[in-house]
């Protein structure tokens, strides 16, 4: 054969035709331009107003022109690379590559010796342990859970403070409002020796309150974030049948408003901010009022943000192995898997949640954190594909081998077998004999057990003692500050 034919696909999965995007970009500028959004942010109002929004003080209420909003997009970058404090752990949001970070924000945890309980702070250590140790997991996160056992008002300092001392991977950090924004800039730029934070070290993500809203406390912590160039996931949550039109393509024109006038306050404040086009947006199961995060149509919703942000040519953020199933079961696996697929396929950069949710959010599981990463290596293998060369098809061995014969004692086959498949710890592949022998395990209870043997096997990566002292002290100073006027 004269050159290698790949199977990789050609370009993302795209649901919507360039009519259908345009029609939705264009009636998010209408409803940017004439019906408007409310921003209730003094600083982020007068920035606006200076630069020819339509500013309604009373109601808060701006409206924002299209060639503003256009030059925005413009100023947005492409791509761009978050920097870990170990610099073989860099990765680049838009390259093509999936970026990848773990579950966040639940204040439930669930694990298979406990069952479901309100989080903790040693849950949290354990999270941001095993994600340190998964190959996939490409980022760390700011907050894997919620911990009810921690003062609420210096939770930021604890959980980024375990972020940096058990990871050296990119992190993420606290958005809401701008004292907890600033303190986990200041904590990376101490992480990562650069206090003038130079280099993107830390995203975080900024949610608009649907419909058309950008509140005080998430305009407070784009502003900061913004200020010192560091990367920001623009992400309205819309609920499509509750904060957002029964019909995906009004929730979707909605989301995509808002997440415009998000980049326009960010492209303000600082010229060139890196921002990522966020869209957890899913509809509501309007018999129970829940968000139904692992639908089919939560997956349209992925598959058109990854969509819409090559047509803005910005890094996007959707998806992730998502599931409103309270345990990890085949309702979990099953959501976890499609939404998973579809995000990857979707060319999604920036995959939040990826590993580790339940309940719609509200529940984290390190079990299931490890068999989705599990899944992570399936997708991506599938993605890989396979390449056709006269090696690769091997004519010769066929001819070699008598009919009914075999292969496996080939040297073709010891040379390719393993590098042509994922071989999982998890997933149980041997005879159901076998399986039976070895305590009849479901595969969350082998999760369990690999998760026992991974935190016995954790090592923290290297920091410096000057690093540590200075991380110590702010937190320290912080929380004292915190505290006393709380």
């Amino acid at each position: 054969m004269a050159e290698s034919i790949s199977t990789r696909l050609v370009g993302p999965l795209e649901k919507l035709g360039p009519d259908g995007v345009r029609a939705i970009h264009e009636s998010s500028l209408h409803l940017l331009g004439d019906v408007g959004i409310r921003v209730s942010h003094d600083g982020a109002l007068d920035l606006l107003d200076e630069h020819g929004c339509a500013v309604d003080r009373e109601e808060r209420l701006v409206r924002f022109p299209e060639s503003l909003v256009m030059d925005c997009i413009e100023s947005a970058p492409g791509s761009f690379t978050l920097h870990g404090r170990n610099p073989s752990t860099d990765v680049t949001v838009g390259d093509g590559a999936a970026v990848t970070s773990p579950c966040g924000s639940a204040p439930n945890v669930l694990t298979y010796e406990d069952g479901r309980r309100p989080s903790r702070l040693e849950d949290y250590e354990e999270f941001v342990k095993l994600t340190q140790m998964q190959d996939v997991l490409t980022t760390t996160g700011y907050n894997h859970c919620e911990p009810n056992d921690v003062d609420q008002e210096v939770k930021h300092y604890e959980l980024m403070r375990r972020a940096i001392e058990y990871s050296d991977k990119p992190l993420k950090g606290e958005a809401w409002g701008a004292d907890r924004a600033r303190a986990s800039l200041d904590m990376a730029g101490i992480a990562n020796d650069d206090p003038d934070l130079s280099k993107p070290y830390v995203f975080a993500t900024a949610n608009s309150v649907s419909p058309r809203i950008w509140d005080t406390k998430m305009v407070g912590g784009l502003v900061e974030y913004a200020s010192e160039g560091q990367p920001v996931l623009l992400s309205p949550a819309v609920m499509a049948s509750a904060s957002g039109p029964a019909t995906l393509a009004g929730t979707l024109a909605l989301g995509n408003a808002e997440i415009l006038a998000g980049n326009v306050i960010a492209q303000l404040v600082n010229e060139g901010t890196p921002i990522v086009y966020g869209l957890p947006t899913s509809n509501v199961d309007v018999r129970y009022g829940s968000f139904a995060i692992g639908s089919p149509e939560g997956a349209l919703c992925v598959a058109f943000a990854g969509q819409m942000s090559r047509f803005y040519d910005v890094p996007s953020r959707a998806g992730g192995s998502l599931t409103d199933a309270k345990t990890p079961d085949m309702q979990a696996g099953a959501e976890s898997m499609l939404q998973l697929f579809v995000t990857l396929q979707s060319g999604v950069d920036l995959v939040h949640h990826a590993a580790g949710m339940l309940d719609s959010y509200s529940t984290s599981s390190p079990e299931k954190l490890l068999l989705d990463c599990e899944s992570l290596r399936y997708v991506e293998r599938f993605r890989e594909g396979y390449d056709v060369t006269a090696e690769t098809l091997a004519e010769d061995l066929i001819a070699e081998i008598e009919p009914g014969g075999h292969f496996l004692n080939k040297r073709h086959t010891l040379t390719h077998s393993k590098e042509n498949a994922v071989f999982s710890d998890l997933f149980f592949r041997d005879s159901y004999d076998n399986w039976d022998d070895q305590g009849a395990m479901d595969a969350f209870e082998r999760a369990h057990e690999r998760k026992a043997d991974l935190l016995a096997e954790y090592e923290a990566p290297p920091l410096d003692d000057d690093v540590q002292h200075d991380l110590e002290s702010y937190v320290e100073r912080g929380k004292e500050d915190a505290l006393s006027s709380s």
